[in-house]
């Protein structure tokens, strides 16, 4: 395709007849198949715009559903169209429809978590029956028909839960289970389409059936709930269809009665503004400030950055749908002196639920720290319930095993399974050379940052050197004794290592991103092996041989 026209190598035409009128468009695509789709007497001028000026953005928005489907945005950008709109045809054309989409799936959401959460004062056992009938209201609301596959795996949960009542290896029993109900399911019962819609609610269950096994072994949980306490759990509308994952101790926290504040409201709000934000990004702004056509690694970042944002607005939206449902508030008591000798009881309440931490994703000190706020709720449960148990294997086949648990838990995806085993090899080469070269020098250039009382001997004092002498008397300083050179060449050494790191992981992310485009084709079933290695292999595998040059250095010092 040549850069900003619609049609084939070779064509010098463009995409409509100057002179055809555009109720009668369609006709002429009538017969016109392959190359020689479009009449000769078609062309675009170069000072045209890239839809017929007569047309309003409307009537172009239903046109182009017409003739390209739904996607017919990303049919537009494979043609360059979103990067050469101007501002107001981007807005018409795909910002405003895109934040109305979303508005249409939120909304829905909100009210249903909104009803949960005026239950307040109500009885436990009324807002277990509550949370179950709206949880399974949001599931057919998200997915119709196919939520019947996501209750029939709870209620095979509790089953297994209860026939070992008094057994210590429930959490091992719950996993075997998860395993193989999901890979039936998988394999032999749902269609890949519908299983692909589904796969993250089913992870999440699996998530909660699995963390609930181990807990009521260990003895977190103390009693085996009952069939509407672990309904109200499983089926809990705050999270059962996009996340995140809680614990079942969590859940009973919801229950407690919690009057409505302005903290609340305002946190619902903005983390709603903030999921439509990343929408927008991922659908519209991405690729219209980023050309698909400047360089193979531009492109890979652009196609990996709109990927992320896809990520952000799911886990803003899990948010969302946690807070206006009443799961995310920390508490700590705190004493209050009253009027005259009476004290009284004062509850400090903070709305601090995070899924994702995209500032620590897009500019990472780390791949580590990409893998920690990427999903910080799953990464808790990898931690707790994979890591800690295979840590006496030894540092890397606990890091191994703990990545092939999140991909079993994603699927039998290929393109997830080589993502997130890739991210777990990278990870560990990256831990085990910057610990090296950390002990080397004896410098702050860990994957992790270094505590306070360290002890590396270089190590940027940026706080105590600069941060509070500019805060206290500025204009009285001695400028000369401010910071020492030494510290000065120990900053700007340390600060550049950490920032070639940064980059790195950045470099990882566009490469390891690449091949979830939401123009592919396979997208809806799963991408496929063909589909992984192709993406990979048009960046020559770069990221993969950059990997192992990493680990020979590390041998190498």
């Amino acid at each position: 395709m040549d850069g900003g026209d619609w049609f084939p190598d070779g064509h010098d035409v463009g995409w409509y007849p100057e002179d055809g009128d555009v109720g009668n468009i369609p006709e002429y695509y009538d017969g016109y198949e392959g190359e020689d789709f479009l009449p000769e007497d078609y062309y675009m001028p170069e000072d045209a715009d890239w839809y017929p000026e007569d047309m309003d953005p409307y009537e172009m928005q239903q046109y182009m559903k017409e003739i390209y489907g739904e996607d017919y945005l990303e049919a537009a950008d494979s043609g360059g169209g979103l990067s050469h709109m101007d501002l107001q045809e981007l807005g018409s054309l795909c910002i405003i429809p895109t934040l109305q989409q979303g508005l249409t799936m939120i909304c829905p959401l909100l009210l249903l978590c909104l009803t949960f959460r005026l239950l307040e004062g109500a009885s436990a056992w009324t807002r277990h029956l509550m949370s179950t009938g709206l949880g399974l209201a949001t599931l057919y609301l998200v997915f119709e028909a196919n939520w019947y596959f996501i209750v029939t795996f709870a209620i095979t949960g509790h089953l297994l839960l209860h026939l070992m009542e008094g057994s210590r290896w429930r959490g091992v029993a719950a996993s075997i289970m998860a395993l193989v109900f999901l890979l039936t399911c998988e394999l032999f019962i749902v269609e890949a389409t519908d299983w692909h819609k589904i796969r993250g609610a089913q992870m999440i269950l699996a998530m909660k059936i699995i963390s609930l096994g181990f807990d009521l072994d260990s003895g977190v949980v103390q009693a085996t709930p009952s069939f509407l306490e672990y309904s109200g759990y499983c089926c809990f509308l705050g999270t059962s269809a996009f996340g995140p994952w809680i614990s079942y101790n969590d859940y009973l926290q919801v229950l407690k009665s919690r009057n409505l504040s302005l903290q609340w409201f305002v946190r619902g709000f903005m983390t709603t503004l903030q999921c439509l934000a990343c929408l927008t990004v991922s659908t519209c702004l991405a690729n219209w400030v980023i050309r698909h056509d400047i360089n193979k690694w531009v492109t890979a970042y652009r196609d990996a950055l709109s990927f992320r944002f896809s990520h952000y607005f799911i886990s803003y939206l899990s948010e969302m749908t946690c807070v206006a449902s009443g799961v995310g508030v920390t508490e700590k008591g705190t004493t209050r002196e009253g009027e005259g000798t009476d004290q009284e009881e004062e509850e400090d309440v903070k709305w601090d639920l995070r899924v994702a931490r995209p500032y620590h994703i897009e500019l990472p000190r780390s791949l580590v720290e990409v893998v920690t706020n990427w999903n910080r709720p799953m990464h808790h449960w990898l931690k707790t319930y994979v890591f800690k148990t295979a840590k006496p294997l030894g540092a890397f086949p606990a890091i191994i095993l703990t990545y092939a648990a999140s991909a079993i838990l994603h699927g039998l995806n290929f393109q997830l399974a080589a993502v997130l085993l890739s991210l777990g090899f990278y990870s560990y080469i990256e831990h085990v050379l910057r610990q090296r070269l950390a002990d080397i020098f004896s410098a702050c250039i860990l994957a992790k940052r270094c505590k306070p009382d360290c002890g590396h001997r270089n190590r940027p004092n940026w706080t105590g050197c600069v941060g509070l002498q500019l805060r206290r008397d500025f204009w009285k300083q001695d400028w000369g004794n401010l910071i020492s050179i030494e510290d000065a060449k120990t900053c700007i050494c340390v600060g550049l290592t950490n920032l070639c790191f940064c980059l790195l992981a950045m470099f990882h992310l566009a490469y390891l991103g690449v091949m979830f485009d939401s123009s592919s084709d396979v997208e809806e079933e799963g991408y496929t092996m063909s589909h992984t290695l192709q993406k990979w292999a048009q960046l020559d595998y770069a990221s993969h041989w950059v990997a192992v040059g990493s680990f020979v250095f590390y041998k190498l010092i």
